[in-house]
């Protein structure tokens, strides 16, 4: 049904942006899946190239310009192609090039609570120190404070806070990878109907 929602929308490229953390990855793998399209992490390729996330980490850290130019040269070779997710890293919202390049499709801000997103690097790192989680959670807030900005202008944007007050779940944790999909697929129908609206109305009598 969400493939057939899409309908003539098949070839437009699809990407996703936000916070980084396990659920946005995850939730861009099954849009991908449930619209039958193919799913490419830009962070993912980078650790592969670079030889993890700690060595990508340190990269950008070390070389922020070098790491952007990485980014649009990515999204260079990826915006041409059709029936794709791409789950983008910080990078293609944090200059003009890459923001202009993610018009070539459409852009989905997953706007996840940060609390989910530290627990989930904390996770990761086999750590429950509260020290831990006050200064992963300060930078995690940071990083999100300077970007939410450029993450706002997506073309859409879908909010796992919102998603549990529609549904009338009472705590976000009920919120499913399935629920996440289900919006954003309703949000690009609504995208699309408004296109045809706004193309309908510019055709001459």
């Amino acid at each position: 049904k969400t493939a057939e929602a899409v309908g003539d929308f098949r070839k437009t490229p699809i990407y996703i942006v936000g916070t980084d953390c396990t659920a946005k990855r995850n939730i861009a793998k099954l849009l991908a899946n449930s619209i039958i399209y193919r799913y490419l992490c830009s962070e993912e390729l980078l650790e592969d190239v670079l030889g993890g996330k700690d060595a990508l980490n340190a990269f950008r850290e070390s070389d922020l310009n070098g790491y952007l130019e990485v980014e649009t040269e990515g999204l260079k070779q990826l915006t041409s192609m059709g029936s794709l997710v791409l789950c983008c890293g910080d990078g293609a919202v944090m200059n003009s090039t890459n923001l202009g390049l993610l018009r070539h499709g459409v852009s989905i801000w997953i706007d996840i609570p940060l609390e989910l997103v530290v627990n989930d690097m904390l996770k990761t790192q086999a750590t429950s120190d509260p020290d831990s989680f006050s200064e992963a959670m300060s930078r995690v807030r940071q990083r999100h404070d300077e970007l939410k900005e450029r993450y706002g202008v997506s073309d859409i944007t879908v909010s796992v806070q919102n998603v549990a007050s529609q549904l009338g779940y009472s705590s976000i944790d009920s919120v499913t990878l399935e629920d996440m999909v289900l919006e954003i697929v309703r949000q690009i129908e609504r995208l699309i109907r408004a296109k045809s609206m706004m193309e309908a109305a510019g055709k001459p009598f």
